[in-house]
């Protein structure tokens, strides 16, 4: 592993997915994902296959199997590279273009981090947002698209200028989120579900809700949700220190 960067990448990757950040970390995906329904060609391929509007936790179920599977195990496994096999099949033949599945790429890779550095325990490293480039570049080189931008940063940006571009309100983006908006509930506290239910646009910013056509939230429900948000951080960040102070000798 010492002599191989993308293994040393991978086992930072994981060790975000499966530790202190795990969480968090789910939620961004799913945060990511949602993404995906602001950009019109790529709602029209989710809505298409009416998956995602008549079964979306199943079908969010075996999307989040995939992913984790390549992030427990890596592609180099042959579990890792049956999940790369079931993910070119399931693209193969679909009506998007080569920048749209870059796009999922990036929504994965970038989102997650966004919501780990505003609302999670601790920021992420730049050791770890250069691991989370890594997988994700990897992925799309094996998924045969072209190569994402060479940092995270630079994909950052890219991502950035892409929703600047494309974002665009669809009847099929919106019909995405309606079908889906109950999945986000199901990845806080249940003592917070009903706020975060009632306040789930304070969970994106103003050009995602612009592109689904859903309204801003009123600011005192995006106070309160705010408000929940630090202090489910910081418990979780004082649980973290608690832990450490207990394993010191």
């Amino acid at each position: 592993m010492d002599g191989d960067p993308y293994a040393q990448a991978h086992a930072v990757y994981r060790a975000m997915a499966r530790g202190e950040l795990g969480n968090d970390l789910r939620l961004g995906l799913n945060l990511g994902f949602y993404r995906t329904f602001a950009v019109p060609g790529i709602a029209r391929v989710l809505a298409g296959t009416g998956k995602m509007t008549t079964r979306p936790k199943a079908r969010a179920k075996a999307t989040g199997a995939l992913i984790y599977t390549l992030i427990d195990h890596g592609p180099h496994h042959p579990a890792g590279a049956r999940a790369v096999t079931t993910l070119n099949h399931l693209h193969a033949g679909l009506p998007a273009g080569d920048d749209e599945f870059v796009y999922v790429l990036a929504a994965f890779c970038v989102a997650p981090i966004h919501w780990i550095d505003a609302h999670g325990r601790r920021p992420t490293t730049p050791q770890e947002k250069t691991s989370a480039h890594a997988f994700y570049a990897d992925l799309g080189q094996r998924m045969n698209l072209p190569p994402i931008p060479g940092s995270f940063d630079d994909l950052e940006a890219w991502m950035d200028a892409y929703e600047q571009r494309h974002f665009a309100v669809t009847p099929e983006g919106r019909a995405l989120m309606r079908a889906t908006r109950n999945l986000l509930t199901d990845r806080f506290p249940r003592a917070l579900a009903p706020l975060v239910h009632a306040g789930t646009n304070t969970l994106f910013d103003t050009r995602f809700l612009e592109a689904i056509g859903a309204s801003p939230p009123t600011w005192p429900v995006r106070a309160l949700v705010r408000a929940a948000l630090r202090v489910r951080a910081w418990n979780a960040a004082r649980g973290t220190r608690a832990k450490e102070s207990s394993t010191r000798p």
